[in-house]
């Protein structure tokens, strides 16, 4: 796969969508994963951010590859989300006992919700 311009502008453009959308969904439910974390490890949320970075270029690369460079319709994006963000939940779920079904779910339809919301502005941005 050879870097255009194009590609960047288009991945550049899907990095600030999901970005700028990620931190309005972790800001509205930070009080909730705040708890949530503080019951799983006994002591308040401390963000390493390396990894943090590192997750986040692997979710716009994804959403790039898999739905946008080819123009797959926005359910496709939504299913990505899903598969993506549930995978993460569930292999929590099942490591760490205090982890919540209720963060299971919301955060499993946020990663629909995300990956269709991103797919649809980038598009029309990219026009």
């Amino acid at each position: 796969m050879e870097l255009t311009n194009k590609m960047i502008k288009t991945i550049f453009i899907i990095s600030i969508i999901l970005l700028v959308l990620d931190y309005v969904y972790i800001s509205l439910l930070s009080k909730h994963f705040k708890y949530q974390i503080y019951i799983v490890q006994n002591k308040p949320l401390n963000m390493n951010i390396g990894p943090a970075i590192m997750c986040y270029i692997l979710l716009i690369f994804g959403l790039y590859y898999f739905i946008i460079k080819d123009n797959k319709p926005l359910v496709d994006a939504f299913l990505l989300g899903i598969l993506v963000y549930g995978v993460y939940e569930l292999v929590t779920i099942s490591l760490l006992s205090e982890w919540k079904w209720k963060t299971v779910i919301i955060d499993t339809i946020w990663g629909g919700i995300l990956f269709t919301t991103t797919t649809y502005f980038t598009r029309l941005l990219i026009r």
